[in-house]
């Protein structure tokens, strides 16, 4: 991915205007604003170390972090003395409605790991930098787009706390959701024993491994049976059960009724 030029913005455009960039910068680099900002400040670093203060508040900036900061704060960030710092920043306006999602802090920095979550933040922002520069037609909307996904999985790590290798594993079971599952197989992928993996996977979601792949699986089997022409039992076999009688006990218990059953309220509600 290109790297911008500092000089490529050095006039600021007027609040609101959502604009991004790629920096690489030694450790000359440094930004103050002594009143902040009217817009969010939000940079993903790649590479190196960078920085951040707020309202007295310090923090480092390593690869997989994202750092925010608030309107009318303010705010200084720069690269480590003796280092490099690579990331991608934007700047957007207030009124981006995922932001009342976050935590009402002048400086956040959201740590990612090198999992599932990271690939997928870090695709966010590749889009976002992608789109700006593109400047197509529904490029700005596309930017939004990129920005409100990154926002929101901020505020889901800070509410929803998982294990990065529960998520692996959730991950995992919705691709795989057609196919036979084994724990033994899980837990390799994502470097636990398969009784640590159980144990773990039933305290942080309050479901076991089966129960959970269940879940997914006849969460789908409602969906086709109410917006396809497939049977029943087409159904049970398309999301991955082996045995039709067992899928039509298991759609019986989640929710309240048979397969066949439900197929047919949902088609005279239609």
């Amino acid at each position: 991915m290109p790297i911008d030029s500092l000089s490529s913005f050095q006039k600021y455009p007027e609040p609101g205007r959502l604009i991004a960039g790629h920096f690489l910068m030694n450790d000359a680099y440094r930004t103050w604003r002594k009143e902040g900002i009217q817009d969010w400040i939000i940079l993903f670093t790649l590479t190196g170390e960078g920085y951040a203060c707020a309202a007295g508040e310090k923090g480092v900036c390593r690869p997989g972090h994202v750092t925010l900061f608030k309107p009318h704060e303010p705010h200084e960030y720069g690269t480590v003395k003796g280092k490099e710092w690579e990331f991608i920043w934007a700047h957007f306006g207030p009124d981006v409605l995922e932001a009342r999602y976050l935590p009402d802090l002048p400086l956040l920095i959201a740590s990612f790991e090198q999992d599932l979550t990271y690939k997928r933040i870090k695709t966010s922002f590749e889009r976002l930098i992608q789109d700006y520069r593109e400047q197509s037609l529904y490029g700005e909307e596309l930017c939004q787009n990129a920005l409100r996904e990154i926002l929101l999985l901020i505020a889901q790590k800070q509410h929803y706390l998982l294990d990065p290798r529960i998520e692996e594993t959730l991950h995992l079971l919705a691709k795989r959701m057609k196919e036979p599952v084994k724990i033994e197989e899980l837990a390799s992928k994502v470097g636990l024993s398969s009784s640590r993996l159980s144990h773990l996977f039933k305290e942080q979601t309050g479901s076991s491994i089966i129960e959970m792949l269940n879940k997914m699986r006849l969460d789908q089997a409602a969906l086709l049976l109410e917006h396809t022409d497939q049977r029943a039992s087409e159904v049970s076999r398309e999301v991955g059960f082996q045995h039709y009688h067992y899928f039509a006990e298991q759609f019986r218990k989640q929710f309240g009724q048979s397969p066949r059953t439900f197929k047919r309220a949902k088609r005279d509600v239609q």
